[in-house]
């Protein structure tokens, strides 16, 4: 079965099939003790260290809000007290990036124009080190598939919250697009625009994965019954 986003052709009403994965996480022996080793090995890590550092990291804090969604923030503000620096750096939208290597860049660029503007900081060893970490992700097919929106309704309610994250996140990598598998399913096949925009506009920075979830039952709820459920 050929993957095309969470969906795939066929049937005649293109239905959604639910993915769900599961990952491997492995120590690199790479570790940075100053700002300046942090930014040369953000230059040669892996992309799969980039991505469980930002993106993984966040689906296994699902549970909880924390300060910074990426672990390179959060390191810069406990490990090395440079608040300034974590907030640009916990600032970055992962819904601005498509690729690995853009948000790479704009990491590696927001650390270089502070070492330049605070060069004393560069070298100082922080609290603690960070090791960086890679992941090698698993990606599973489920029995899940909905053909329309009821069905996707009732789907969302009980699917794995890993099965979110690798549809709601993941997908703008896979997908190479500014958007989610669930809106882009949303509006493609079911032409429904508003409800995919407002999936979309979510902030996941400030809900929690469950919370999300939620959110997303109620968005359904009330474009199948607006009169019951006035939209906000």
């Amino acid at each position: 079965m050929k993957v095309s986003g969470g969906h795939q052709n066929g049937m005649g009403t293109n239905p959604f099939y639910f993915y769900t994965s599961s990952n491997l996480v492995e120590l690199t022996g790479e570790k940075a003790n100053t700002l300046e080793e942090l930014v040369a090995l953000l230059k040669r890590c892996t992309g799969s260290a980039i991505f469980y550092h930002v993106f993984q990291s966040y689906r296994e804090r699902h549970f909880a809000i924390e300060k910074y969604h990426s672990d390179f923030a959060q390191w810069i503000s406990n490990s090395q007290d440079e608040e300034v620096l974590a907030e640009r750096l916990g600032s970055l939208d992962v819904r601005d990036f498509v690729t690995l290597r853009a948000l790479r860049e704009s990491m590696i660029q927001i650390i270089e124009d502070h070492l330049k503007a605070y060069p004393q900081c560069g070298k100082r060893i922080g609290k603690t080190p960070f090791f960086f970490c890679q992941s090698v992700s698993v990606v599973m097919p489920t029995r899940d598939r909905a053909g329309g929106l009821e069905d996707f309704y009732q789907l969302i309610g009980k699917i794995g919250i890993r099965s979110i994250h690798y549809h709601l996140v993941e997908a703008r990598l896979r997908l190479g697009i500014h958007t989610n598998d669930f809106s882009h399913w949303l509006g493609d096949s079911l032409k429904k625009e508003r409800l995919a925009q407002r999936i979309e506009g979510i902030d996941m920075y400030l809900h929690t994965l469950e919370e999300i979830r939620t959110m997303i039952l109620r968005y359904i709820e009330e474009e199948m019954n607006p009169s019951c459920h006035p939209p906000i």
